[in-house]
């Protein structure tokens, strides 16, 4: 209730706070379980705290991160983010695996055509610092509810 407060008061322009906000939500929203409203929250709070320059592939980074960045959560046994060193080194790490695919692509002798992106990042691999008591792979058979909840609530 205190981050609503905060970002309904908010102008916008102290990115910062509102990431802040917008962490804190993450946090609150896992531990209360709704973990697609946490990997919501944890993506702009990061988008915001490292906002990149306007480019035409803008929006193809954000669903790059978005995928991440639920990859990285899901894989972890408390489903969140503890504090925001955490985040912004998971950031990081997806910032520069976006940087490695786009060198990729431009200096591939192959033409990229790529069209379905999403199914694509999905199989992007990050080798992300999970603890190992923290990691969890769910059952080949039983599809991660809270992930497809992410994708489909993105995809729109």
């Amino acid at each position: 209730m205190m981050c609503s407060a905060d970002l309904s008061g908010a102008d916008g322009n102290d990115l910062q706070a509102s990431a802040t906000c917008f962490f804190r939500m993450g946090v609150v929203l896992s531990r209360l379980g709704e973990i697609g409203g946490a990997i919501r929250c944890f993506n702009d709070a990061f988008i915001m705290r490292d906002p990149i320059t306007s480019t035409q592939d803008e929006h193809l980074w954000r669903m790059f991160h978005d995928v991440q960045m639920a990859i990285y959560i899901l894989g972890k046994r408390n489903k969140l983010i503890s504090c925001l060193a955490e985040g912004d080194m998971v950031h990081d790490l997806i910032k520069h695996r976006w940087k490695q695919l786009q060198s990729e692509i431009l200096g591939s002798e192959i033409p990229f055509a790529g069209t379905d992106m999403r199914a694509w990042f999905e199989t992007v691999r990050i080798d992300f610092p999970w603890e190992m008591e923290d990691f969890h792979i769910p059952e080949e058979d039983v599809e991660d509810e809270a992930y497809e909840s992410f994708l489909t609530s993105v995809s729109k």
